[in-house]
């Protein structure tokens, strides 16, 4: 299977970011040549270009060296989702919408969350996935869009973006049956929020207790925007946690100019 849902997040939503600058995709499965080609070609033709990928999943979603074909070529593969990641989080409020989730994210694991911005910030070219390359993915993404002025309209349009891919993705996480609907007469207890909840590569009794985690809403990554503009914005908020101005200078120099 090709790796799903690629694309170079300056294309196809009208973010006005540089191409070929900052990559994102769902989880690596079996990588080829053929996709280190579709990679080159989102690089400009040079493969070799591409400094980083930022590996999000936890350790429980790790499948060996799946990104062998490109650490053969020296791209560094860095795991950043082995510790303090929205993995960690210990449970959920039953019924709990994505949106809420995305934003119980931002304020429980937000030093997490800026330290990622820094390792892309030093690594431009950078790819940036997790499993499905949807949750956690997305939100980083949104957060450097943010950080760097891109209008909200097209972050929503980026995120969104991956809805084409989810079939795909589905089959490629082996989630093919849809979550059971919950009985309405029961009042069901906080979930354990495992490593792979944050994705669809969640399990189907886990799926079924967050409304849209299966999905790429769009009032999804709205309600984050949302919950982000109360707090300052992405600068302010990440340079509050770690993040330093000169993270935020090469970020914008790199993606905008």
């Amino acid at each position: 299977m090709p790796l799903l849902n690629l694309r170079d997040v300056a294309e196809g939503a009208g973010t006005p970011v540089r191409s070929g600058m900052l990559l994102r995709s769902a989880q690596p499965h079996r990588l080829t040549a053929a996709d280190t080609d579709r990679l080159a070609d989102l690089l400009g033709g040079q493969l070799e270009g591409l400094r980083l990928v930022a590996d999000l999943r936890s350790e429980a979603e790790l499948a060996g060296d799946d990104w062998a074909l490109l650490t053969d070529l020296g791209v560094r593969v860095t795991r950043l989702g082995t510790s303090g990641s929205p993995a960690d989080l210990s449970a959920l409020p039953p019924g709990i919408d994505l949106g809420d989730l995305y934003v119980l994210m931002l304020d429980h694991r937000t030093a997490w969350f800026a330290s990622v911005v820094a390792e892309i910030a030093d690594g431009l070219p950078a790819l940036v996935h997790c499993a499905a390359g949807k949750d956690r993915t997305g939100l980083v993404v949104a957060l450097i869009l943010d950080l760097v002025g891109v209008d909200h309209e097209a972050i929503v349009r980026d995120y969104a973006a991956t809805v084409t891919h989810l079939p795909q993705i589905m089959t490629m996480l082996g989630l093919t049956t849809p979550p059971p609907a919950a009985s309405p007469l029961a009042t069901p207890p906080p979930v354990a929020l495992s490593p792979v909840a944050l994705s669809p590569a969640a399990s189907v009794s886990v799926a079924g207790a967050v409304s849209g985690l299966l999905d790429a809403p769009e009032a999804a990554i709205r309600t984050f925007l949302t919950a982000l503009d109360a707090r300052g914005g992405a600068e302010r908020l990440l340079t509050a946690h770690g993040l330093t101005e000169g993270h935020v200078q090469r970020l914008r120099a790199a993606l905008v100019g």
